[in-house]
């Protein structure tokens, strides 16, 4: 047996540094934190449900059915909990996720070492495993860590696609039908087929505007040798006559059988619901333009720290094709979002794998002019206020333990000392002009700022689990999934409590809960505070006298609102 190159081990060591990295990000908190409100709880309980019915065509929450996504999120998580035999946790639908993540993270290494090379490769899948933005939705059951690894598998052929067209332009008389890219044409089209049954067109939207960037970007460079020729050819290399109708192939399925089941009314109200995004402000998710330049700074963490040294080198006219194909990546579908009227904080997640590798790429193989660029005022000023945000991370950490836990826990003690030795190390390595190796500190002290809040303080923020306390306390007065008790709820409509209490739970008004009750004489009634008082007053004249078992107060995160909600009973 031959032993391994140095090269070997190394890209080995990569593929190990990168899981173990994902994994100590990943999985701590996953099956202690309680199901999020809303989006997450919807996902979970429409799966739920399909396991309960059978039905996997057509998502429904309770008896309304849930037509703005299409199936694949909810067949992915109904396999996880089949497998694991965990139908009731919602730790079993968040696996997709984890793996989505983890894929994203994989995939972005392969993209970097065809563009740029190992090392630079390496350091931005680490910087688009840590952003807190993939971390967060690594841990929620929703389409948009699985919607990111589709998306890089597609960038990442058409990478592959563009390589092979700008190097096969220096090797005159190879045929263009032999340059192996047919197998990227496959990825790339299947891709598309998977992303639009998870999310819609957005992962064709990312390709296509990826394309027209890569075009203008091109043509700007004066590395170019003949754009245009490059340019048809890429084209061509992705196989129209028969890779659309590969990605039909994926859709079609589920597409006629929904159609049919539904009588074409899911197309109806997804199309409208995409409409609605597009040219509204989608359940008031209005902000300007802008809004996810200014959030990067927190959602692309440790990233953000030099974003500033990609803008300048972005501006110069002779980048490298793998700058050029992230730049085109990135840029477009950046603006896009932030032209969008209805805006979210993971809509730009698409585009973290170019900003990335840019980052990597431009701290990683800068030029030494660029010692000069890190002595500026202005740079120095943005490692200062990148350090002190992440102070301020830390302090604001132990702040939230203490108003919404038990107290200052041991973990967020140790999350804020990370925080501020990030701050203080990253600091002086940057005025230094080792800004690489101050990512790498970032990288690694990222786990333990992340794992123990996740896995210990966020589980602990009792006022913002009140569904969690109220399962537990229906539970309890024999309600819920493992009793007979039914149970309605005024004045409290969050998913998250049919999720942990069941599928039957009934969100009624007041008249309601007096019906529920003469119907049910047995059962259950959750109340919100500002409910109490009318729907006491309304079964006293039904002469239902109403008897409180449990209380609990807390904070609804969904609306910000402080909540007290009562279980009562006749």
């Amino acid at each position: 047996m031959m032993p391994l190159s140095s090269a070997a081990i190394l890209q080995r060591s990569s593929w190990v540094l990168l899981t173990l990295l994902c994994l100590a990000l990943y999985l701590p908190g996953l099956t202690a934190i309680p199901p999020v409100d809303r989006d997450e709880a919807r996902f979970a309980q429409a799966t739920k449900q399909m396991l309960e019915t059978g039905d996997f065509i057509r998502p429904r929450f309770q008896t309304d059915d849930r037509f703005n996504k299409p199936i694949c999120i909810y067949w992915l998580q109904a396999a996880a909990a089949r497998l694991t035999a965990q139908p009731g946790s919602i730790w079993a639908y968040r696996l997709p996720s984890v793996f989505g993540a983890m894929a994203a993270v994989w995939l972005t290494h392969l993209v970097g070492r065809r563009l740029f090379g190992r090392r630079v490769s390496l350091l931005g899948a680490a910087l688009l495993a840590v952003s807190p933005l993939l971390v967060v939705e690594a841990h929620l059951a929703t389409t948009d860590a699985v919607l990111l690894a589709c998306v890089v598998a597609a960038q990442g052929c058409l990478a592959a696609m563009y390589c092979a067209v700008r190097q096969e332009r220096r090797m005159p008389g190879v045929d263009p039908a032999d340059r192996g890219t047919t197998r990227y044409a496959v990825g790339f089209w299947i891709a598309q087929g998977l992303g639009i049954l998870v999310k819609g067109p957005v992962v064709a939207l990312v390709s296509a505007l990826t394309l027209g960037g890569v075009i203008v970007l091109d043509r700007r460079s004066a590395a170019g040798v003949k754009p245009s020729a490059d340019h048809r050819e890429l084209l061509s290399s992705l196989r129209w006559k028969w890779g659309l109708p590969l990605a039909l192939l994926v859709v079609l399925p589920w597409a006629i059988a929904v159609g049919v089941v539904t009588d074409g009314r899911f197309y109806r109200e997804w199309i409208a619901d995409l409409l609605t995004r597009f040219i509204g402000a989608h359940s008031a998710h209005a902000a300007p333009p802008g809004f996810y330049l200014l959030l990067s700074g927190a959602t692309f963490w440790p990233g953000s720290l030099a974003v500033g040294l990609v803008v300048l080198r972005a501006v110069r006219r002779d980048l490298r094709f793998g700058e050029r194909f992230c730049l085109a990546w990135l840029v477009p579908t950046w603006i896009f979002f932030e032209i969008m009227p209805t805006k979210l904080p993971h809509y730009v997640l698409p585009t973290y794998p170019a900003l990335a590798l840019l980052v990597a790429c431009t701290v990683s193989t800068a030029p030494a002019s660029m010692s000069r660029i890190l002595r500026t005022r202005l740079v120095r000023a943005g490692f200062l206020l990148w350090s002190t945000f992440t102070l301020a991370v830390g302090i604001a950490i132990m702040g939230v333990a203490v108003v919404f836990g038990s107290g200052l826990h041991v973990a967020a003690v140790v999350a804020a000392g990370t925080a501020l030795v990030i701050a203080v190390t990253c600091l002086r390595l940057c005025w230094s002009g080792h800004v690489a190796r101050a990512y790498w500190v970032a990288v690694i002290g990222s786990v333990t700022l992340f794992a123990p809040v996740l896995q210990w303080v966020v589980p602990e923020l009792r006022p913002l689990w009140l569904s969690r306390a109220a399962a537990v306390a229906v539970a309890q007065h024999g309600g819920g999934e493992a009793g007979g008790r039914p149970l309605a709820a005024v004045g409290y409509e969050e998913p998250s409590l049919v999720f942990l209490s069941g599928s039957d739970v009934a969100f009624v008004g007041v008249e309601g809960a007096t019906e529920f009750l003469k119907e049910h004489p047995d059962g259950l009634v959750l109340l919100s505070d500002d409910q109490q008082p009318a729907c006491t007053r309304a079964a006293a004249d039904m002469g239902i006298a109403l008897h409180e078992v449990w209380s609990a107060d807390g904070i609804n995160y969904s609306n910000g609102r402080r909540t007290r909600l009562g279980l009562f009973e006749r």
